[in-house]
């Protein structure tokens, strides 16, 4: 048979295809609208629902002052596919594939053995609950007039199905300063995801480590 004779006999199925692909896109571009906005200090772009826009369904983009720091797709306000990840300066930290509940990519890991150990990693950019913490702490007064400064080292404790277990300071500076890490630490939101450690391909409790440098500037603030 013919290249003409077969195109001809399968032209109204190609024609059927090529019109139900047309239609797709053109009832999603009708469905969902372009959203950008201030959230707080991040700046959101993204496709919502034309009839609930609360609704996130279709590409994603979150950014800190410049910078890129999520970028992927939602369906029905669920995250699904792969979505990359970046910290300060739109530094890549890692890409997760939502739809296969895996790490695809770390940047500091570059050889399949490597990935038998993979980290705790937020469910989100790695900046969020570390602005969340630098924006919510007070530096106390009594260390200020004391001229206390230095780093805090906080370890949040996660069980192998992602759930925070407990805070500690890991590395302590002074009472009064590893107190108040510790009080900002136990008002994280509650629907913060994080995606546990692994050994081997299994899940295993692990500790997050976020620092916090306290420094004194112009005149005592912070």
């Amino acid at each position: 048979m013919s290249i003409a004779k077969i195109i001809q006999k399968n032209l109204k199925k190609l024609l059927f295809i090529y019109a139900f692909v047309v239609l797709v896109i053109c009832v999603n571009a009708q469905t969902t609208t372009r959203i950008q906005r201030m959230n707080d200090i991040f700046f959101e772009d993204y496709r919502a629902l034309v009839n609930d826009t609360s609704i996130k369904n279709g590409m994603y983009l979150k950014k800190y002052k410049d910078y890129v720091i999520e970028r992927g797709s939602f369906r029905n306000n669920e995250r699904f596919g792969k979505w990359a990840y970046f910290s300060l300066d739109g530094i890549f930290e890692f890409e997760y594939d939502h739809t296969e509940r895996k790490i695809v990519k770390i940047s500091t890991k570059h050889n399949p053995e490597e990935y038998l150990e993979t980290p705790i990693l937020f469910y989100g950019s790695p900046i969020i609950p570390y602005l969340y913490m630098v924006r919510n702490i007070v530096y106390p007064s009594d260390a200020k007039n004391k001229n206390i400064t230095g780093k805090v080292g906080l370890a949040i404790n996660i069980n192998k199905t992602g759930k925070v277990t407990s805070f500690y300071i890991k590395e302590k500076l002074h009472p009064l300063l590893d107190q108040e890490v510790i009080r900002v630490a136990k008002t994280m939101p509650s629907h913060w995801k994080w995606i546990p450690a692994t050994y081997h391909g299994q899940n295993i409790s692990s500790e997050y480590l976020i620092d916090i440098q306290f420094e004194l500037i112009e005149k005592g603030e912070r």
